[in-house]
């Protein structure tokens, strides 16, 4: 049986979370750090909710929405900045993930217009991890307190250092065939589409039968985290040439009339996770010993590929649903190495008034 702990108190995180109600709506609620576990602690926390609830009752202490936004507590902002954000369900669940992990804990009782860009330094550099992972972290951060309209944003001077872009890995055509014939049934058609089209691994779980030409995928949803959404990671529908290797494989799924989607689990709707197929993939790996990369890698070999036919730059970005800029920034290395004239001379001026050398 569960725990109990008393009226207005529950575990949340790393501490207990007190509420206070009035007229029947909660007019408080913050996180205090303490442990669950421990009596002393929830009696502590107790104590003093106890106390707060009667200075609310005799009109002591305000309800927090009748404060400035700047000067409510950080929790509060932060749920209400989780509840109107416009993004994508996947960017609201990782916004919430690293706000109770990271910033909820340490700054949730806390008026926002108190937080100082020394305390965020200071909680930054306690955490063990990669400079992006950093700035992914500071993201929410910055958000919260932009709704709760604290000028200056402690957190939008903060900048990580940026580490050095490692190189983007790829297979070579003899790999492929080697992890290729390690794989079948579905799983071979599944990478068949991820190197042959470059898909995402979320466009191929919400890939529909019907969205299929005969020659080309018209792709405009995806899974996300288990639940489908209705658009690409870019918001603009795609259409992507199928090569004719992998038109042949996908003959080899047997015909569903009990569901729309072209890849279709045992209960007749779609993957919610790719973990079937993952699992097959690092399998291939160990057998054919090859160096393991993960299943993005596939839509990186199919760019490489692309390039290396010759096609430019904007047409394989068009493909892979990369706008041209994001296309020419990531693959730029190649480029260079799959560029079919290296004659340089088209790099000297146009031919004009001769320069002398000054005397």
């Amino acid at each position: 049986m569960d725990k109990k702990f008393p009226t207005g108190i529950r575990p949340r995180g790393n501490g207990l979370e007190i509420k206070i109600w009035k007229h029947g709506k909660p007019v408080h609620q913050e996180i205090i750090k303490a442990n669950p576990d421990n009596a002393a602690d929830v009696k502590r926390v107790k104590k003093y909710r106890d106390e707060l609830a009667v200075k609310f009752r005799l009109g002591l202490a305000f309800e927090e929405e009748e404060y400035p936004t700047h000067l409510q507590s950080f929790h509060s902002m932060a749920q209400e900045y989780l509840e109107t954000h416009q993004g994508k369900h996947s960017t609201k669940l990782g916004y919430l993930n690293i706000l109770n992990k990271y910033w909820i804990p340490l700054f949730g009782k806390k008026p926002c217009a108190s937080i100082t860009t020394r305390e965020i330094k200071l909680a930054l550099s306690r955490i063990d991890a990669s400079s992006k992972t950093r700035d992914n972290v500071l993201g929410p951060l910055r958000g919260v307190l932009d709704y709760a309209e604290v000028f200056p944003n402690p957190a939008a001077i903060i900048k990580t250092k940026k580490a050095q872009t490692k190189p983007i890995e790829r297979y070579t055509p003899a790999e492929r065939d080697k992890i290729m014939s390690c794989l079948t049934g579905d799983v071979y058609v599944y990478f068949a589409l991820l190197f042959g089209c470059g898909f995402r691994p979320g466009e191929i779980k919400g890939l529909l039968r019907n969205d299929f030409d005969g020659e080309h995928w018209h792709v405009h949803q995806q899974i996300v985290r288990g639940k489908l959404v209705e658009s690409t990671k870019t918001g603009h529908r795609r259409k992507v040439y199928v090569p004719m290797w992998v038109r042949k494989a996908m003959k080899m799924m047997p015909p569903r009339i009990d569901s729309p989607y072209f890849f279709v689990n045992e209960n007749g709707g779609f993957f919610q996770d790719t973990r079937r197929f993952n699992r097959a993939w690092q399998k291939a790996h160990k057998r054919k010993q090859i160096h393991y990369r993960t299943p993005y890698a596939c839509r990186h070999t199919r760019a490489a590929e692309l390039l290396s036919k010759g096609v430019l730059p904007p047409l394989a970005a068009k493909q892979l649903g990369h706008s041209t800029a994001v296309f020419l920034n990531t693959y730029a290395e190649w480029i260079d190495e799959y560029a079919s004239d290296k004659d340089f001379s088209q790099f000297e001026p146009l031919p004009g008034t001769e320069h002398k050398p000054l005397r």
